[in-house]
């Protein structure tokens, strides 16, 4: 079936209102048109004052534009007692020698405090704040990622990160997400954060999911995976769970999941 180039245009704007950045070799091969052709319609949606061109790619203009205050600084400060729980218990299953991962969340951000000085890894990660933070060790060699960078939550994202860590074995990945649920496995609000866990994912031989007690038994727009790819599951009781958290979780555990509740 042959889309119309203004229904091709609106399919890119669909596209950019779930990743902040979309590259012009993904939209060719998304819609099997020429490169050539996906960049006449970024300059037509550019002349219409709906997307910004960036390097090798296209955001939204409402994107770009807006005036930004940092919302990694409030995602820090959401359950930040829970997410120190999490940390020092995952920091237990963490060896010197490892080659571990971390995803661009918060919590993981908080287990690389936790490492620094303390375990001699190698860590890869998507985070630019991860990296600088653990640049400070001189034990720690670290691997950032390439691609482009998400201001919101300084990640770095892309399609060029998961053929980066075809040559990279990892032992354990450290990953969050924004819900978790049985029959719908482990999802997030984001397609781009969520592809660059996928990939991280695809290359580990054991991964622990990092997700305080707001997060059980949720639901959000993009699966990362299923419940059975998880190894180990860390969460926390900050508050009794409830009759579906508590259900959750024991299906985690039936199904071969190690769930862990931090204290």
């Amino acid at each position: 079936m042959v889309i119309l180039p203004e229904e091709r245009r609106e399919k890119i704007i669909d596209i950019l209102k779930t990743k902040d950045y979309a590259e012009i070799q993904y939209l060719s091969e998304t819609f099997k048109v020429s490169e050539m052709t996906i960049r006449r319609d970024i300059d037509k949606l550019e002349k219409e004052n709906r997307v910004t061109r960036v390097y090798g790619g296209v955001r939204l203009k409402v994107l770009s534009d807006r005036e930004w205050e940092s919302p990694i600084e409030i995602r820090k400060s959401t359950n930040s007692l829970a997410k120190k729980l999490i940390s020092k218990e995952a920091m237990k299953y963490i060896n010197d020698g490892d080659v571990i991962a971390f995803d661009a969340s918060t919590t993981a951000l908080e287990l690389s405090r936790f490492i620094k000085f303390e375990r001699k890894v190698t860590v890869v990660t998507n985070n630019l704040n991860i990296a600088i933070e653990l640049a400070e060790d001189p034990e720690i060699p670290v691997i950032l990622l390439g691609g482009f960078v998400r201001r919101t939550s300084l990640s770095v994202i892309g399609s060029g990160m998961s053929k980066y860590l075809d040559s990279i074995n990892i032992d354990k990945a450290f990953i969050s997400c924004k819900s978790f649920n049985y029959s719908d496995g482990v999802t997030d609000f984001l397609m781009d954060e969520g592809e660059a866990k996928q990939a991280i994912i695809k290359r580990s031989t054991d991964i622990f999911l990092l997700a305080d007690q707001s997060k059980i038994n949720t639901i959000a727009f993009f699966k990362i995976c299923d419940a059975e790819q998880i190894d180990y599951l860390i969460t926390d009781r900050s508050q009794e769970h409830t009759h579906e958290q508590s259900e959750c979780l024991k299906q985690y555990k039936e199904s071969g999941v190690h769930v862990i509740v931090a204290k």
